[in-house]
């Protein structure tokens, strides 16, 4: 008969796990083992914004975002190369958040 299927070692083996440390445990698994069944947001939560986009090309850090929202994520020395026309055409909330960004910063 094998040891697991013993009677009560499910049980035991829980009890035993839960005197451990969660990093004790957790270090005889490999890192994608440790995140597997985890949401993205969950995996990347406690880093900072330029760790989560590492590695990815420029083109796909916006990747999902409508176009007012791309031209937040834009400098402010590009936003200032902006025409008039464009800055009217966004959502009032990103024209005023962009206006508010060019003002503080000289524009």
């Amino acid at each position: 008969m094998n040891m697991q299927d013993m009677e009560g070692y499910k049980e035991l083996m829980d009890k035993m796990l839960d005197t451990l440390p969660a990093e004790q445990v957790l270090s005889h698994y490999a890192p994608e083992q440790r995140l597997a069944g985890l949401p993205p947001e969950q995996r990347l939560a406690g880093l900072p914004p330029e760790q989560r986009l590492a590695g990815l090309p420029p083109e796909q850090r916006l990747a999902g975002l409508d176009r007012d929202h791309q031209a937040l994520a834009l400098p402010v020395e590009v936003l200032r190369l902006l025409p008039e026309a464009y800055l009217r055409s966004l959502s009032p909330e990103v024209e005023a958040e962009i206006r508010r960004r060019l003002r503080q910063n000289g524009r």
